[in-house]
């Protein structure tokens, strides 16, 4: 399964999906986003005016659908150039630089159909897990080529090996390395065979930097900033001071509304008899789903993300203070929450949507990727319903939120809440 892909044969639809998906993102440099955010942000650094990003998103958006040259993408690009040059001073003077508008146009044009390439072939890849397990690292080995990217070159691994976490092509601005993947049956015919994976000491210094990640884990939200792991505290502090800013594809208007359910209510205040309870429960409903376990403090479970498989979590203590609380610093207790349990468990295993977010802290730039899980039932009342949703990260579910028709509008087909 070579990796390459010829624009103007057509739409090329996993591109055209994976770059549809993304949200416009004004940034002042190149580097405020993590480099995993960039699957789900548009961004040209420095064009801070939406009317300027937007024109440079469709122009990237009509290279990758219709096959635009980078000449045809180049002259969008000076005409947009136009109205930046107009309204940045700074732009101006660095259009005025010899080269500087050709250079430009040619990173963003690169970047986004390399990046769109790539992660168009990692979906199709693991949409298929049983046929393509295995992947080779290629390098053009032309005369431009990086040298450590050279020593790459022919390295075969499986697709689930740590090395491709961080070495997934392309590995740096202009960087034409591919990833071509490998069917199971040329791997029994000898076709290819595992080299040993590459060791030499601070081996991702020869990435470049926000380049050090794999475009399929983040595409499905499988990977997310290393700092947020470390130090969740910041997060949550931030979103108290207000320095979270949102990006979320929005739950598809066509999600289908269950119905109502009747599940009963756990009627405790006391975390740990609910903590047992909840435990056997999740064991009883989800046993049949697919890489099921259960743990002492918990379940696992294999759920779909766009045909790829997602593994989540759940520990039923963190569900149940988020249950019984609106916090978990909350000191008042709210039993009545608890008539969501049945909703979250079917909304685990037959969820309505999936859609990802993030979320970025202002004050540090830092970033996260979040995949929300949710369903919209059909209420107790007439033209009510209540929309559960949960987030994961990393594969473990974090938060769960319910909304009903008396504190958030939700407008699904076949059912109005006022």
């Amino acid at each position: 399964m070579t990796k390459h892909m010829d624009f103007k044969q057509g739409a090329y639809k996993e591109a055209v999906d994976y770059f549809k998906q993304k949200i416009n993102l004004p940034t002042k440099r190149w580097n405020d986003l993590e480099g995993a955010m960039h699957t789900r942000a548009f961004t040209v650094a420095g064009a801070m005016r939406d009317d300027i990003l937007s024109d440079f998103r469709n122009a990237v958006d009509r290279a990758i659908e219709k096959g635009d040259t980078l000449q045809d993408f180049r002259n969008n690009f000076y005409d947009i150039a136009k109205k930046w040059r107009a309204a940045d001073p700074s732009f101006d003077e660095k259009m005025d630089k010899p080269k500087y508008g050709a250079w430009r146009s040619k990173v963003i044009y690169q970047t986004n159909m390399a990046t769109a390439a790539a992660a168009a072939q990692e979906r199709q890849a693991r949409a298929m897990p049983d046929v393509f397990t295995h992947a080779k690292y290629i390098c053009q080995m032309l005369p431009g080529s990086r040298e450590e990217h050279k020593a790459w070159n022919g390295t075969v691994l499986p697709i689930k090996h740590p090395w491709w976490q961080k070495h997934s092509p392309p590995n740096g601005f202009g960087c034409l390395c591919e990833k071509e993947y490998i069917s199971k049956y040329e791997m029994d015919a000898g076709d290819e065979k595992v080299t040993k994976a590459p060791t030499t000491a601070n081996d991702t210094n020869k990435i470049g930097e926000n380049w050090d990640y794999s475009i399929g884990d983040a595409d499905m939200g499988l990977i997310y900033a290393d700092k947020l792991k470390k130090d969740q505290k910041k997060w949550g502090q931030a979103s108290t001071q207000g320095l979270y800013q949102y990006a979320e594809e929005k739950m598809p208007a066509s999600a289908p509304v269950l119905p109502a359910i009747d599940g009963g209510r756990f009627y405790t205040e006391d975390l740990n008899e609910f903590t047992n309870n909840f435990q056997s429960l999740l064991e009883t409903e989800l046993k049949n789903m697919n890489g099921f376990q259960k743990y002492e403090n918990g379940v696992s479970v294999i759920a779909k993300l766009n045909g790829v498989d997602y593994p989540l979590y759940i520990n039923p203590r963190m569900v149940g203070k988020h249950f019984l609380t609106h916090s978990e610093s909350d000191d008042e207790w709210r039993p009545e929450r608890t008539a969501f349990v049945r909703h979250f468990i079917e909304t685990i295993k037959n969820p309505g949507a999936v859609y990802i977010e993030f979320l970025k802290n202002k004050g540090t730039n830092q970033a996260a990727i979040n995949v929300d899980f949710a369903s919209v039932f059909q209420g107790e009342k007439k033209n009510s319903a209540v929309k559960l949703v949960f987030r994961a990260l990393n594969g473990r579910l974090q938060l769960w939120t319910a909304f009903n028709s008396s504190n958030a509008k939700i407008k699904m087909k076949g059912t109005k809440v006022k």
